[in-house]
């Protein structure tokens, strides 16, 4: 769960134990009281002459919960946020140019479901040429955060990366093997993608015409009362508010793509392409450090800090909400 930013009575405790709580703890207390971020009830139980750190943390995440977190809930999404008070000892990410201390709000994600995810996306595509393979880019865009989206998209460029040496299929990879090809371990696309079609996975196909966003939103409107109107509609949520602005959390400029995905899809079974995502995870743990998160919100502890950091974070949550919706509408389909 994400914590939260406090608010703190007038009053200042005579003694405060510092122990882990540090100056980012005290700050942002101090600036999210002077935000009305705390109820008296939050103050209630705490004694006025004393405070401890664990006090301070618990204000915190009551403040902080109370502003953003119901933006960060999922059903299906195991992304997650977390407000990063760094120690003094491990500060070095979150001290601005001009030397102030931040803090932030961080994006992650744990272990995901798997899905599948075929059967409504094939009912899509059938209603309007085009408009399944739409309405599947809509879905990947908020998954490129995360890293290379695991959906059949994702897993064909993942087996451009690792296998096709960046071709449309195994051909020339094969050619290098020479008469060794039979026995490399280089995955087949008419196999791997074998009844998946193709606009369900490639980037660009010919003579057909991509549908356009505001097209996109009337079909939504005009397919509602299909079995999978419900979904067209949350997509059509999801691509507005993604729209909105471009203030999702950033990410880390000093590493690579993350790789962290929120939700695995498969198209005809939820183990469709786990060959694939199985070795792109073997990659990332032999190639070295990750990111440490696949975005982070970092803004200075003050009432101005707060303020110019909350629209991105809850734009980030909003996103990542409307997401999950969209994935339960996926899941609840029956045709």
């Amino acid at each position: 769960m994400l914590l939260s930013l406090p608010v703190l009575a007038p009053e200042v405790p005579a003694v405060i134990e510092f122990s882990p709580a540090g100056e980012r703890h005290l700050r942002l207390v101090l600036a999210m009281s002077r935000m009305g971020m705390i109820l008296d009830e939050d103050l209630a139980s705490l004694r006025r002459t004393r405070m401890s750190a664990n006090a301070i943390r618990v204000l915190i995440e009551k403040g902080w919960q109370r502003a953003v977190s119901g933006d960060y809930e999922y059903k299906l999404l195991s992304a997650y946020a977390r407000l990063i008070l760094p120690s003094e000892d491990d500060a070095q990410e979150f001290i601005s140019e001009d030397g102030t201390p931040l803090v932030g709000v961080a994006i992650n994600a744990g272990q995901p479901e798997w899905m599948t995810i075929g059967p409504v996306f094939k009912a899509i595509e059938e209603l309007h040429p085009g408009l399944g393979r739409k309405a599947l880019k809509v879905l990947e865009s908020p998954l490129c955060h995360f890293g290379m989206p695991h959906t059949p998209g994702g897993a064909f460029e993942l087996c451009q990366q690792l296998y096709w040496q960046g071709e449309e299929d195994e051909t020339t990879a094969l050619e290098e093997w020479g008469d060794e090809a039979d026995d490399a371990d280089i995955p087949r696309r008419a196999v791997m993608f074998d009844g998946i079609p193709e606009w369900a996975y490639l980037t660009h196909l010919e003579g057909q015409h991509p549908i356009a966003d505001e097209e996109f939103h009337a079909l939504a409107v005009q397919y509602a009362a299909h079995p999978a109107g419900k979904l067209l509609s949350a997509l059509s949520r999801l691509l507005t508010i993604e729209a909105e602005s471009d203030l999702f959390a950033p990410a880390h400029d000093g590493y690579g793509w993350s790789n962290e995905p929120p939700i695995v899809c498969g198209w005809d079974t939820e183990q469709d392409f786990d060959a694939i995502f199985d070795d792109n995870y073997r990659y990332y743990c032999e190639s070295g450090e990750e990111p440490p998160w696949v975005g982070c919100v970092k803004f200075a502890c003050t009432e101005e800090g707060i303020a110019n950091a909350l629209p991105s974070i809850r734009h980030t949550g909003s996103v990542l909400s409307a997401l999950d919706t969209a994935l339960n509408e996926i899941r609840n389909f029956q045709p």
